[in-house]
């Protein structure tokens, strides 16, 4: 299986300039999703990152917002999921496009980013 496989996985990634694509892509391979969830409420830019790929500060949150687009997309549905597992992944993602759930319904956030994040 390849790591990406929708074009919304992707959408999001490509917007980013190449250095900054690099450390979502980085991100995206070694960082849990828990610890993206920590990163992207912490909002600390991780200093290293940025200076080994030449990427300014100021796309640090739209990095991570692609690194967590991409990694709670990359979940296939499992039938042992539950359904607090499955609202996790959903409220991830949802966190990262800006449509928080608990201000947006789940059929309110897929009108509003249908045309960003093509299924």
């Amino acid at each position: 299986m390849h790591l990406i496989e929708n074009k919304y996985e992707t959408a999001a990634l490509l917007k980013l300039p190449p250095n900054a694509r690099h450390i979502a892509e980085h991100l995206l391979s070694i960082t849990p999703l828990s610890e993206l969830l920590i990163m992207v409420q912490d909002g600390t830019p991780d200093q290293n990152l940025l200076k080994e790929y030449n990427a300014p500060k100021s796309l640090w949150d739209d990095v991570l917002k692609a690194t967590l687009l991409a990694k709670t997309t990359y979940f296939l549905p499992n039938e042992k999921f539950t359904k607090e597992e499955f609202l996790y992944l959903i409220k991830s993602a949802c966190l990262s496009v800006d449509l928080p759930l608990n201000i947006y319904s789940i059929k309110e956030v897929i009108e509003m980013s249908q045309q960003e994040y093509p299924f």
